[in-house]
């Protein structure tokens, strides 16, 4: 019985000394892809308006993806134990294998030149005169949080012995997204609007014996989801510059 009581304290003591420390140097190792799905071909005829997009210098997200503990608990009882630690994460540009930055530039050229009245052209470089059509775009806000949800059980055996199991997995993953634009032609502003985008992205449904996989799966799906909110906002920005430029004519 006294092995018993041993190991309860022993579990006790585990689960509080479970930091985020070694949650976050897991996930600082780690790296996830951003990704645009084009649903809208491009169109290769003849456009009306060209718009330059410039140079977009502000990606408004923290470089390091943090951990931070949001909960424990752990229910001891003399055959089963169960141990359940959780975890709320953030998502900072350097878990990505490109800036966000790059990211929204690539989907803004990919998706607005899908258009049948403008052509969007990189000027990143701020070579285009004042004289044309200039974008200018400022990303207001860009939060993306996860969790990882460590899960750990042993039952009492026969003849003393505890076995000893955990399932760790990954929870869902939220995104609040704001961008600004502009459409200026000169020293005039033509057009001004902010747009915000909140989207959920469901985390898989399985289950790691470590909390390496759950981080990863942790990282996944908050990459799917930045990725998927900002293929709804970059639509809707092209579609609104499509029916402003058309105006022009």
């Amino acid at each position: 019985m006294k092995a018993v009581y041993l190991f309860l304290l022993t579990s006790i003591l585990f689960c509080s000394c479970r930091s985020t420390r070694s949650m976050r140097m897991e996930l600082l190792k780690m790296r996830s892809n951003l990704f645009y799905e084009m649903t809208t071909p491009e169109y290769l005829g003849p456009k009306e308006q060209t718009l330059y997009l410039d140079f977009i210098d502000y990606s408004n997200i923290n470089y390091y993806t943090d951990i931070k503990k949001k909960g424990a608990y752990f229910i001891p009882l003399i055959v089963f134990n169960l141990e359940v630690n959780k975890f709320r994460t953030s998502l900072g540009e350097g878990s990505l294998t490109q800036t966000y930055r790059e990211f929204l530039t690539e989907a803004l050229l990919a998706e607005c030149n899908s258009s049948r009245t403008f052509t969007l052209i990189d000027n990143q470089k701020g070579e285009a005169a004042d004289s044309v059509y200039h974008l200018l775009v400022k990303v207001v806000q860009n939060e993306t949080s996860g969790q990882v949800i460590l899960q750990n059980c042993a039952i009492l055996w026969f003849g003393g012995e505890f076995i000893e199991g955990g399932s760790n997995k990954s929870g869902d993953a939220h995104t609040n997204l704001a961008i600004t634009i502009q459409v200026k032609k000169g020293n005039k502003c033509l057009f001004e609007k902010t747009y915000s985008q909140q989207y959920t992205h469901s985390a898989p449904s399985r289950g790691h014996l470590d909390s390496v996989g759950a981080n990863e799966d942790c990282l996944n799906t908050m990459t799917a989801s930045l990725s998927y909110a900002t293929k709804c906002m970059v639509e809707n920005i092209s579609q609104e510059l499509d029916l402003l430029l058309d105006s022009f004519n």
